[in-house]
């Protein structure tokens, strides 16, 4: 069977009111969604990570006829071949997001025309379900900590009687002018809140400096946090690798960076102990599989992080429950209309605070046109 046709779907719902975290505020959730269609009229799914503008005229001007008149099952050599294409394009910058789209497009896809989830594909599940935490206490345009401090245990609150039992927190307040004194603030006043009802993870979304992430790092330990997310730059791989040498807490990292060669290179300097690629950006199934593997080789978990709509979710889901050791999903909990439109029922965290692995064919997940088209967003 031979793909036929590459289409780009731009979504965009402009937020009620903002939300910020250690690098500043979103006003918008975007997608740019990929379909790869058959000759025999199959579709497959994917989700490029980012704005929209650019990802578009890459998956439809460079990639698409590359790949049109291809095997739509040949989901390895394709990966190999619009790799190179758009590295030998743009040289210095390659829109890994772009490649990371058609790539789940083109896993929905095989799946579909071979009757098989994806995870039967990449060599069977380990869970039938992944247990969930819960994404979300971002920062509110507020004019002090109390405040914050405020708004978050409220909707931690929710999270935890929505089934969640285990929780990530925003930090790196400097976004509000306060300092790391402000969120050991907040990661305490959570943690006496929830006390033993869940568990916590802290995520600075790079928003530290070496000097003042040590501090935070500390009080981490002290109050049993089970991460430390994204506390510096992703390109200070020097400073990844001392702060976890001298921390307990785990540092875990992994959205900003891609493709196995990327992520070797920090397996072998020890910068995390949980490593978080992004289905959507850091190469698609095919690499983040890669990714993963190489992670179970080298005794580092492998937790890929998750931001978008249940395109990466149900994606981030076959990759997960393929994997041998501790699988966690990450289930982002604000603003996102687009997320709650297209979110299927059996994809939503249960009782037991998991979320089940899909079954059908392809991803595993079904939407109609009508579900998208209150979002369509104008390009050009």
């Amino acid at each position: 069977m031979r793909i036929a046709r590459v289409e780009t779907i731009p979504l965009k719902q402009d937020l009620d009111e903002p939300f910020g975290n250690g690098q500043g505020w979103t006003t918008s959730r975007q997608y740019l969604i990929v379909r790869v269609v058959a000759e025999d009229g199959t579709e497959g799914y994917g989700e490029c990570w980012g704005p929209i503008a650019g990802n578009d005229r890459v998956v439809e001007d460079v990639i698409g006829p590359l790949i049109i008149g291809e095997s739509a099952t040949a989901t390895g050599r394709l990966w190999e071949e619009i790799l190179f294409k758009l590295r030998w394009a743009y040289h210095s910058f390659a829109p890994y997001s772009a490649l990371s789209g058609v790539d789940i497009a083109l896993w929905d896809l095989k799946g579909k025309l071979l009757g098989e989830p994806i995870h039967e594909l990449l060599g069977g599940a380990f869970r039938e379900s992944v247990p969930a935490y819960a994404t979300g206490h971002y920062f509110r345009k507020v004019s002090s900590l109390d405040e914050q401090i405020a708004a978050v245990l409220k909707e931690a609150d929710s999270h935890i009687r929505d089934g969640f039992d285990t929780l990530k927190l925003k930090i790196g307040l400097k976004l509000l002018g306060w300092g790391v004194d402000a969120d050991v603030a907040l990661m305490r006043a959570l943690h006496e809140s929830v006390g033993s009802r869940a568990s916590l993870m802290i995520d600075a979304n790079c928003a530290y400096t070496a000097p003042e992430v040590l501090k935070v790092g500390r009080a981490a330990e002290e109050l049993g946090i089970i991460w430390f997310e994204e506390p510096l730059p992703p390109d200070d791989l020097s400073g990844y690798s001392e702060l976890t040498a001298k921390l307990d807490v785990p540092v875990a990292a992994g959205e900003s960076w891609a493709l196995l060669s990327g992520f070797h290179e920090v397996f072998t300097r020890r910068c995390v102990s949980v490593a978080q690629p992004d289905v959507s950006s850091a190469g698609g199934i095919t690499e983040v599989k890669r990714i993963a593997d190489l992670a179970h080789a080298l005794n580092v978990s492998c937790i890929p992080h998750v931001w978008g709509t249940p395109i990466a979710m149900a994606a981030s889901l076959h990759i997960l429950s393929t994997l041998p050791g501790t699988a966690l999903l990450e289930f982002d909990r604000s603003d996102n209309r687009i997320r709650e439109s297209l979110l299927p029922e059996d994809m939503k965290v249960g009782d037991d605070s998991s979320v089940k692995v899909p079954t059908k064919p392809g991803l595993g997940i079904d939407f109609q046109p009508e579900q998208l088209e209150p979002f369509l967003a104008t390009t050009r």
